[in-house]
Protein backbone atom coordinates (compact mmCIF):
# COMPACT_ATOMS: atom_id res chain seq x y z
CA UNK A 1 0.00 0.00 0.00
CA UNK A 2 2.60 2.51 1.01
CA UNK A 3 4.46 1.48 -2.39
CA UNK A 4 1.05 2.67 -4.60
CA UNK A 5 0.80 6.02 -2.39
CA UNK A 6 4.76 6.31 -3.25
CA UNK A 7 4.73 5.80 -6.86
CA UNK A 8 0.88 7.96 -7.11
CA UNK A 9 2.89 10.72 -5.18
CA UNK A 10 5.79 10.53 -7.70
CA UNK A 11 3.55 10.52 -10.79
CA UNK A 12 2.03 13.33 -9.10
CA UNK A 13 5.05 15.51 -9.07
CA UNK A 14 6.05 14.40 -12.26
CA UNK A 15 2.67 15.82 -14.16
CA UNK A 16 3.03 19.08 -12.17
CA UNK A 17 6.81 19.60 -13.85
CA UNK A 18 5.21 18.84 -17.37
CA UNK A 19 2.56 21.64 -16.41
CA UNK A 20 5.21 24.14 -15.22
CA UNK A 21 7.20 23.65 -18.57
CA UNK A 22 4.32 24.21 -20.06
CA UNK A 23 2.55 27.30 -18.14
CA UNK A 24 6.62 28.63 -18.03
CA UNK A 25 6.88 28.85 -22.05
CA UNK A 26 3.60 30.45 -22.89
CA UNK A 27 2.16 32.22 -19.63
CA UNK A 28 5.24 32.96 -17.61
CA UNK A 29 6.72 34.23 -21.06
CA UNK A 30 4.46 36.71 -21.89
CA UNK A 31 4.04 37.86 -18.22
CA UNK A 32 7.62 37.88 -17.05
CA UNK A 33 9.95 38.07 -20.07
CA UNK A 34 12.85 40.74 -19.75
CA UNK A 35 13.94 40.82 -23.04
CA UNK A 36 12.08 43.64 -24.07
CA UNK A 37 13.58 45.64 -21.27
CA UNK A 38 16.79 45.07 -22.88
CA UNK A 39 16.67 48.42 -25.23
CA UNK A 40 16.01 49.82 -21.71
CA UNK A 41 19.50 48.54 -20.46
CA UNK A 42 21.92 49.77 -22.68
CA UNK A 43 22.68 50.69 -26.42
CA UNK A 44 25.07 47.48 -27.57
CA UNK A 45 24.70 43.42 -27.40
CA UNK A 46 28.36 41.75 -27.56
CA UNK A 47 28.08 38.75 -29.43
CA UNK A 48 30.84 35.71 -29.22
CA UNK A 49 30.95 33.59 -31.87
CA UNK A 50 29.11 35.46 -34.06
CA UNK A 51 29.72 34.17 -37.68
CA UNK A 52 27.36 31.12 -37.70
CA UNK A 53 24.86 29.35 -36.14
CA UNK A 54 23.07 30.16 -32.67
CA UNK A 55 25.54 33.13 -32.02
CA UNK A 56 24.59 34.43 -35.59
CA UNK A 57 21.11 33.65 -34.39
CA UNK A 58 21.70 35.92 -31.00
CA UNK A 59 23.27 38.64 -32.84
CA UNK A 60 19.95 38.90 -35.51
CA UNK A 61 17.69 38.74 -32.86
CA UNK A 62 19.25 41.51 -30.75
CA UNK A 63 19.42 43.60 -33.62
CA UNK A 64 15.77 43.04 -34.53
CA UNK A 65 15.54 44.25 -31.01
CA UNK A 66 16.97 47.78 -31.56
CA UNK A 67 20.39 46.90 -30.35
CA UNK A 68 23.55 47.91 -31.74
CA UNK A 69 25.89 44.29 -32.20
CA UNK A 70 29.30 44.20 -31.57
CA UNK A 71 30.62 41.08 -33.33
CA UNK A 72 33.19 38.57 -32.11
CA UNK A 73 35.54 35.78 -33.67
CA UNK A 74 38.45 35.00 -35.50
CA UNK A 75 37.14 35.20 -39.05
CA UNK A 76 37.16 39.22 -40.33
CA UNK A 77 35.51 38.13 -43.52
CA UNK A 78 32.55 36.48 -41.94
CA UNK A 79 32.72 38.92 -39.68
CA UNK A 80 32.28 41.65 -41.95
CA UNK A 81 29.48 39.59 -43.96
CA UNK A 82 27.46 39.25 -40.94
CA UNK A 83 27.41 43.01 -40.00
CA UNK A 84 26.51 44.21 -43.39
CA UNK A 85 23.74 41.89 -43.59
CA UNK A 86 22.34 42.92 -40.23
CA UNK A 87 22.81 46.10 -41.49
CA UNK A 88 20.97 45.82 -44.60
CA UNK A 89 18.06 44.10 -42.66
CA UNK A 90 17.67 46.40 -39.42
CA UNK A 91 20.10 49.58 -40.28
CA UNK A 92 21.47 48.86 -36.84
CA UNK A 93 25.27 50.22 -35.94
CA UNK A 94 27.82 47.35 -35.67
CA UNK A 95 31.47 47.14 -34.96
CA UNK A 96 33.53 43.95 -35.53
CA UNK A 97 36.57 42.56 -33.46
CA UNK A 98 38.52 39.91 -34.90
CA UNK A 99 39.54 37.46 -31.87
CA UNK A 100 40.68 33.87 -31.51
CA UNK A 101 39.35 32.68 -28.60
CA UNK A 102 42.08 29.45 -28.55
CA UNK A 103 44.69 31.65 -27.25
CA UNK A 104 44.75 32.96 -24.25
CA UNK A 105 46.03 36.76 -25.35
CA UNK A 106 43.56 38.21 -27.22
CA UNK A 107 41.00 39.68 -24.31
CA UNK A 108 43.30 43.18 -23.96
CA UNK A 109 42.36 43.67 -27.34
CA UNK A 110 38.75 42.92 -26.79
CA UNK A 111 38.56 44.78 -23.37
CA UNK A 112 39.46 48.16 -24.92
CA UNK A 113 37.29 47.50 -27.91
CA UNK A 114 34.24 47.47 -25.32
CA UNK A 115 35.19 49.86 -23.14
CA UNK A 116 34.98 52.49 -26.02
CA UNK A 117 31.08 51.41 -26.03
CA UNK A 118 29.14 53.93 -24.21
CA UNK A 119 26.31 50.67 -22.54
CA UNK A 120 25.91 47.46 -22.72
CA UNK A 121 22.69 45.94 -22.99
CA UNK A 122 23.72 42.17 -23.14
CA UNK A 123 26.63 39.86 -23.32
CA UNK A 124 25.86 36.09 -25.28
CA UNK A 125 29.24 34.30 -24.13
CA UNK A 126 27.89 31.65 -26.92
CA UNK A 127 31.94 31.01 -28.54
CA UNK A 128 33.04 26.80 -28.39
CA UNK A 129 33.82 24.09 -30.20
CA UNK A 130 33.53 20.55 -29.95
CA UNK A 131 35.26 17.53 -30.94
CA UNK A 132 34.70 14.17 -32.52
CA UNK A 133 32.76 11.79 -31.20
CA UNK A 134 34.81 8.72 -29.70
CA UNK A 135 36.72 7.24 -26.98
CA UNK A 136 39.05 9.81 -25.04
CA UNK A 137 42.28 7.28 -24.51
CA UNK A 138 41.97 5.79 -28.67
CA UNK A 139 40.63 8.70 -30.49
CA UNK A 140 43.19 10.94 -32.91
CA UNK A 141 42.50 14.06 -31.17
CA UNK A 142 43.04 13.46 -27.85
CA UNK A 143 46.51 12.51 -28.78
CA UNK A 144 46.83 15.96 -29.29
CA UNK A 145 47.77 17.57 -26.20
CA UNK A 146 47.63 21.25 -27.98
CA UNK A 147 43.49 21.07 -29.03
CA UNK A 148 43.10 19.53 -25.79
CA UNK A 149 44.40 22.81 -24.45
CA UNK A 150 42.52 24.80 -27.18
CA UNK A 151 39.25 23.20 -26.13
CA UNK A 152 39.36 24.12 -22.70
CA UNK A 153 40.55 28.09 -23.83
CA UNK A 154 38.11 28.26 -26.24
CA UNK A 155 34.82 26.70 -24.03
CA UNK A 156 35.91 27.81 -20.53
CA UNK A 157 38.21 30.71 -20.56
CA UNK A 158 36.15 32.69 -22.96
CA UNK A 159 33.13 32.81 -20.97
CA UNK A 160 34.71 33.22 -17.38
CA UNK A 161 36.92 35.98 -18.82
CA UNK A 162 34.36 37.82 -21.45
CA UNK A 163 32.29 37.97 -18.45
CA UNK A 164 34.77 39.51 -15.59
CA UNK A 165 35.61 42.01 -18.62
CA UNK A 166 31.96 43.02 -19.42
CA UNK A 167 29.80 42.47 -16.07
CA UNK A 168 31.65 45.73 -13.76
CA UNK A 169 30.68 47.97 -16.94
CA UNK A 170 27.37 46.97 -16.41
CA UNK A 171 27.34 47.54 -12.66
CA UNK A 172 28.47 50.67 -13.52
CA UNK A 173 25.71 51.56 -15.84
CA UNK A 174 22.59 53.53 -14.28
CA UNK A 175 19.83 51.85 -16.43
CA UNK A 176 18.37 48.36 -15.20
CA UNK A 177 18.80 44.95 -15.95
CA UNK A 178 21.48 44.06 -18.48
CA UNK A 179 21.83 40.46 -19.19
CA UNK A 180 24.72 38.47 -19.65
CA UNK A 181 23.77 35.47 -21.76
CA UNK A 182 26.00 32.01 -21.26
CA UNK A 183 25.14 29.64 -23.94
CA UNK A 184 25.93 26.23 -22.40
CA UNK A 185 25.15 22.29 -23.60
CA UNK A 186 22.87 19.65 -22.29
CA UNK A 187 26.05 17.23 -23.01
CA UNK A 188 27.36 19.35 -19.50
CA UNK A 189 24.40 18.05 -17.13
CA UNK A 190 24.45 14.49 -17.83
CA UNK A 191 27.75 11.95 -17.88
CA UNK A 192 28.53 11.91 -21.81
CA UNK A 193 30.84 9.35 -22.89
CA UNK A 194 32.84 10.04 -26.35
CA UNK A 195 32.35 13.69 -25.65
CA UNK A 196 34.36 13.71 -22.76
CA UNK A 197 36.23 17.08 -22.98
CA UNK A 198 33.44 18.96 -24.57
CA UNK A 199 30.87 17.75 -22.05
CA UNK A 200 33.24 18.58 -19.33
CA UNK A 201 33.80 21.89 -20.48
CA UNK A 202 30.20 22.48 -20.49
CA UNK A 203 29.63 21.49 -17.07
CA UNK A 204 32.40 24.13 -16.33
CA UNK A 205 30.23 26.73 -17.71
CA UNK A 206 26.81 25.88 -16.53
CA UNK A 207 28.33 25.94 -12.94
CA UNK A 208 30.18 29.13 -13.43
CA UNK A 209 27.18 30.43 -14.83
CA UNK A 210 24.43 29.73 -12.09
CA UNK A 211 26.68 30.50 -9.57
CA UNK A 212 27.49 34.12 -10.97
CA UNK A 213 24.06 34.23 -10.90
CA UNK A 214 23.72 33.86 -6.83
CA UNK A 215 26.47 36.18 -6.48
CA UNK A 216 24.45 39.33 -8.41
CA UNK A 217 21.16 38.67 -7.11
CA UNK A 218 20.92 41.57 -5.97
CA UNK A 219 22.64 43.70 -7.80
CA UNK A 220 20.29 44.38 -11.45
CA UNK A 221 21.94 42.05 -13.79
CA UNK A 222 20.19 39.39 -15.41
CA UNK A 223 22.34 36.13 -15.72
CA UNK A 224 20.83 33.38 -17.92
CA UNK A 225 22.38 29.96 -18.54
CA UNK A 226 21.11 28.60 -21.84
CA UNK A 227 21.23 24.74 -22.01
CA UNK A 228 20.35 23.53 -25.08
CA UNK A 229 19.92 20.17 -26.78
CA UNK A 230 20.67 19.45 -30.55
CA UNK A 231 20.05 22.45 -32.80
CA UNK A 232 20.32 22.35 -36.42
CA UNK A 233 24.18 24.23 -36.81
CA UNK A 234 26.96 23.80 -38.68
CA UNK A 235 29.29 23.14 -35.56
CA UNK A 236 26.03 20.36 -34.36
CA UNK A 237 26.75 19.20 -38.26
CA UNK A 238 22.82 18.89 -38.62
CA UNK A 239 21.35 20.28 -41.80
CA UNK A 240 17.72 20.08 -41.08
CA UNK A 241 15.84 20.84 -38.52
CA UNK A 242 13.57 18.08 -36.67
CA UNK A 243 10.71 18.62 -33.91
CA UNK A 244 12.68 17.98 -31.55
CA UNK A 245 16.05 19.70 -33.64
CA UNK A 246 15.25 23.50 -33.93
CA UNK A 247 16.93 25.88 -36.48
CA UNK A 248 19.25 28.11 -34.41
CA UNK A 249 16.45 31.17 -35.32
CA UNK A 250 13.81 29.36 -33.91
CA UNK A 251 15.75 28.12 -30.75
CA UNK A 252 17.56 31.73 -30.28
CA UNK A 253 14.04 33.84 -30.66
CA UNK A 254 12.27 31.20 -27.89
CA UNK A 255 15.70 31.46 -25.69
CA UNK A 256 15.65 35.42 -25.58
CA UNK A 257 11.59 35.64 -24.82
CA UNK A 258 12.51 33.22 -21.64
CA UNK A 259 14.79 36.25 -20.29
CA UNK A 260 13.72 37.19 -16.84
CA UNK A 261 11.11 34.58 -16.94
CA UNK A 262 13.93 31.70 -15.02
CA UNK A 263 17.50 31.60 -14.82
CA UNK A 264 18.19 28.34 -16.20
CA UNK A 265 16.58 27.48 -19.41
CA UNK A 266 16.39 24.81 -21.84
CA UNK A 267 15.53 27.93 -24.66
CA UNK A 268 12.87 26.07 -25.73
CA UNK A 269 9.73 23.94 -24.62
CA UNK A 270 10.82 20.94 -27.37
CA UNK A 271 14.16 21.13 -25.41
CA UNK A 272 12.59 20.98 -21.82
CA UNK A 273 10.15 18.37 -22.50
CA UNK A 274 12.90 16.22 -24.14
CA UNK A 275 14.90 16.72 -21.58
CA UNK A 276 12.38 15.88 -18.87
CA UNK A 277 11.99 12.54 -20.85
CA UNK A 278 15.76 12.22 -20.74
CA UNK A 279 16.01 12.85 -16.79
CA UNK A 280 13.97 9.82 -15.88
CA UNK A 281 15.82 7.29 -17.60
CA UNK A 282 18.56 5.77 -15.11
CA UNK A 283 21.97 6.26 -15.14
CA UNK A 284 22.80 2.76 -16.69
CA UNK A 285 20.25 3.08 -19.43
CA UNK A 286 20.84 6.55 -20.31
CA UNK A 287 24.95 5.49 -20.81
CA UNK A 288 23.61 2.10 -22.70
CA UNK A 289 21.36 4.75 -25.40
CA UNK A 290 24.80 6.17 -25.73
CA UNK A 291 26.86 3.48 -26.36
CA UNK A 292 24.59 2.16 -28.66
CA UNK A 293 24.03 5.19 -30.65
CA UNK A 294 27.94 6.02 -31.08
CA UNK A 295 28.46 1.65 -32.33
CA UNK A 296 25.48 3.05 -34.84
CA UNK A 297 27.28 6.40 -36.16
CA UNK A 298 30.64 4.34 -36.32
CA UNK A 299 29.07 1.77 -38.64
CA UNK A 300 27.75 4.66 -40.59
CA UNK A 301 31.10 6.06 -41.30
CA UNK A 302 32.38 2.86 -42.60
Amino acid sequence: MFLIVLIGFWLHLKVLHLLAIVLKFTVGKYCFSKRKHLKRAGEWAIVTGATSGIGKAYADESAKDGLNIMLIGRNDQKLSSVASELFNKYKTETRIVVADFTIDNVYDTIETEIEKLPSVACLVNNVGMTHETDSFISSSWSNNKDFIKTIIHCNTLSTATMTRIVMPKMLSQKQPNPANINVTSYAGLKVFPYISIYSATKAFDIQFSRSIAEEVYNKKILIQTVCPLLVATPMAKIDKPTFFIPTAETYVKSALDMLGVESFTYGYIRHDLKAFLYDLLPQPIWIALIHIRVKLMKRKRK
